[in-house]
């Protein structure tokens, strides 16, 4: 039996739509929707609708429950169906409740049989929506956490409007950004990223606004900015926290007027951006601390999208895993069958502070080792089959095996110390009621707390001499540049620090 209506379009990649109903009403409805680029099948017969989605290239099921007593064995058979195809259920929504708990790659979305055609359809346009992002996007995951974020971007984009990313490093903020680009207006215009916190404030502000021949030693020649390279395009300011304080003012009214003047230049150059910001830091905070101005932070979060972190969306590993998988044996020809099911107990069991850049680099890495077969938890980190504790819980160093002479890891202990001293310190301040100072600034009572215990004048390990501490000091802020990418401001936070007291610590060692 052919479908009671067929529109097929000339593209063969175009996304296709299959209603199942016994409703002659809700044909013409959707006859007449004229749904862009999209192929429409309508049948009344539950098995050829079914032969039609397990056939693939499928994306969207919406199924009429009314008329239909086992509606609930279509829904189930629908569900064990190896497409990727979202489901509307117009009616009868038990039988998608009763499997709410259940593990599903696709949308699920329930509606009254009595919904207005209109709503109906603007259900259907955003899942299709929805789904373009997604498969053009290159994002990946079904979870709750990434399907809202997807949907805020499908939401979002056509908008041209200012949208601030919030999420830890490794989540995708910029992948998110390229996505908003690719489905907005100004998606021929170009797509220009900087990061923000990559470089000093003097390259920075001629990375932004361009100079001129002859500005400053070195300037050979014109150099563009960002703000004239992206203009009729979009901009995206990667960890935008990092613009010091004299730099946002400029940059504040450069992005309301789209005026700017490069640096050493005498004339006004005029750009036309969207502008997408990034970071990882709590902008709000950051507004309250003095470092951020207010109103560059209401400039920016007009819209407002999260990236959701790996240990929030844990069940999208495996199918994170499977497509990491897929590209490094794409990349290097290898024969890689996937991860085997202790070796996916341990990447579920894993906290991923890293988030998916983490577990990208894990797997590529045991992809590329191992070659062909299966990943076995041998073929994983140590840090993986020691558990995730040491990731989330660092603080008092456990010997593992016999003691040896010499063995201390000095920079390790003082790291320790360091950490129970600043607890005490804030247990201490709420004791007396009084406010923590946040890391890296002058405390409220005026004083300035040295955290080091070599500087104060006594070693915190009984027996010690002071140059084996100020080696241990040494290797822990060199670990801290390390860990913060050369950031000071951020490496100081990370020591508990004031940047001035981490400035005159590397000035003392030479690093």
């Amino acid at each position: 039996m052919q479908p009671l209506f067929s529109e097929r379009r000339p593209m063969t990649t175009a996304p296709s739509v299959v209603l199942l109903s016994r409703r002659p009403e809700l044909y013409k409805t959707v006859a007449d929707w004229q749904l862009p680029d999209t192929e429409l099948f309508l049948y009344d017969v539950p098995s050829e609708a079914l032969a039609k989605v397990s056939m693939g290239k499928v994306s969207l099921f919406l199924f009429d429950t009314d008329r239909y007593p086992r509606y609930k064995h279509v829904v189930r058979k629908f569900l064990s169906l190896k497409g990727d195809a979202d489901l509307v259920v117009l009616g009868s929504t038990d039988a998608v409740e009763e499997l709410s708990g259940a593990q599903r790659s696709v949308a699920v979305r329930t509606l009254p049989v009595a919904t207005d055609p209109e709503e109906l359809r603007v259900v259907v346009e955003r899942l299709l929506q929805m789904r373009r992002v997604r498969e053009r996007s290159g994002i990946v995951g079904r979870s709750r956490a990434v399907s809202e974020m997807i949907a805020m971007i499908a939401q979002a984009a056509p908008l041209d409007v200012n949208v601030l990313i919030l999420g830890e490093s490794g989540t995708g903020k910029e992948l998110v950004a390229r996505a908003l680009h690719a489905h907005s207006s100004r998606r021929d215009g170009p797509f220009i990223g900087l990061d923000c916190g990559a470089m000093s404030e003097g390259v920075l502000e001629s990375e932004l606004f361009g100079h001129v021949r002859g500005a400053f030693t070195g300037a050979v020649g014109d150099h563009p900015g960002v703000f004239e390279r992206a203009n009729g395009g979009t901009l995206f300011l990667d960890e935008v926290a990092e613009l010091p304080l004299g730099m946002q003012t400029r940059f504040l009214r450069a992005l309301e007027t789209g005026e700017f003047t490069p640096v050493g230049g005498k004339t006004t150059e005029h750009s036309d951006i969207r502008l997408i910001s990034a970071t990882h830091r709590d902008l709000l905070q950051e507004v309250e601390m003095g470092r951020f101005r207010q109103d560059l932070y209401y400039r920016l979060r007009v819209v407002v999208i999260r990236t959701p972190p790996l240990r929030e969306r844990k069940e999208d590993i495996p199918i994170l895993t499977e497509t990491f998988v897929a590209q490094e044996n794409k990349r290097h020809g290898l024969a890689v069958r996937g991860v085997s099911r202790a070796g996916a107990d341990l990447l579920e069991q894993h906290s991923w502070p890293g988030n998916i850049r983490e577990l990208r680099n894990v797997i590529s890495a045991a992809t590329v080792m191992k070659q062909r077969g299966l990943i076995e938890p041998s073929d994983l980190p140590t840090e993986l089959l020691q558990g995730s504790v040491g990731a989330t819980a660092p603080y008092l160093p456990v010997a593992v095996g016999a003691p040896q002479a010499g063995a201390l890891d000095l920079a390790l202990l003082t790291s320790t110390l360091l950490e129970l001293r600043q607890e005490m310190r804030e247990i201490k301040a709420l004791l007396l009621g009084r406010n923590v100072a946040a890391p890296g600034r002058i405390p409220v009572d005026g004083g300035v707390v040295e955290t080091f215990a070599s500087a104060a004048g006594y070693s915190p390990v009984p027996g010690d001499e002071l140059g084996d501490l100020q080696t241990a000091e040494r290797s822990l802020i060199e670990s801290a540049l390390l860990a913060a990418g050369g950031k000071r401001r951020q490496a100081a936070e990370r020591l508990g620090i004031s940047e001035r007291t981490l400035y005159r610590k590397i000035k003392h060692y030479g690093l």
